[in-house]
């Protein structure tokens, strides 16, 4: 299975390029470029658009494999995508502390579903400390559960959640307070 990172976002509450954003001295999209390159994924694609330019400089400049989207939203993007790639692991740019164990236990998951769901990477709502504030938040089987950005995406019908404990997953860099605060509590 293939795996797409999605940094093709409009950023619009951080107000930049979340790829090149630089944390601990590596920025967003190498980190999660290295924990893809830890996985068992047979190969690896950058999904920018004209929302990102900066992203897309840098990746290319980097020899990356990118993959231009239209840019008209998360959903529309992953519809593009599954037009040239029928399934893939997606993994959000945003999201610093995933590691290629988190991309095969995802995986895994899904080929012993047989190959006929999606699958939604999610925390437990009551694993995150109060202070961070979950992103999107749905419920499976009377289980509050927060989606964090790592998916297996698919034209089926039916989604299932991939349950992971670790609540450092449901941080997203998705505004200045996440960058500034919550990531360099963990670091």
């Amino acid at each position: 299975m293939i795996a797409i990172i999605l940094a093709g976002g409009k950023s619009s509450r951080l107000g930049k390029d979340k790829g090149v954003i630089a944390i601990g001295g590596k920025k967003m999209i190498d980190i999660v470029i290295e924990s893809v390159r830890e996985s068992k994924a047979e190969d690896l694609f950058i999904a920018t658009s004209t929302n990102a330019p900066m992203t897309r400089k840098y990746c290319e400049r980097k020899e990356y494999k990118v993959i231009e989207t239209p840019g008209e939203g998360y959903h529309e993007d992953l519809r593009y995508l599954l037009v040239r790639h029928p399934e893939f692991v997606s993994i959000a740019c945003d999201i610093p502390f995933i590691k290629g164990e988190h991309i095969n236990a995802i995986t895994d998951f899904y080929y012993e579903k047989s190959s006929n769901v999606s699958i939604t990477g999610a925390v437990p709502l009551d694993r995150l400390p109060s202070y961070v504030a979950p992103s999107y938040v749905f419920e499976y089987e009377n289980r509050e559960l927060v989606a964090f950005g790592l998916n297996i995406v698919t034209n089926a019908k039916k989604n299932l959640p991939f349950v992971f404990n670790d609540p450092l997953l449901a941080i997203n860099i998705n505004t200045a307070y996440d960058l500034r605060y919550l990531f360099s509590a963990f670091l």
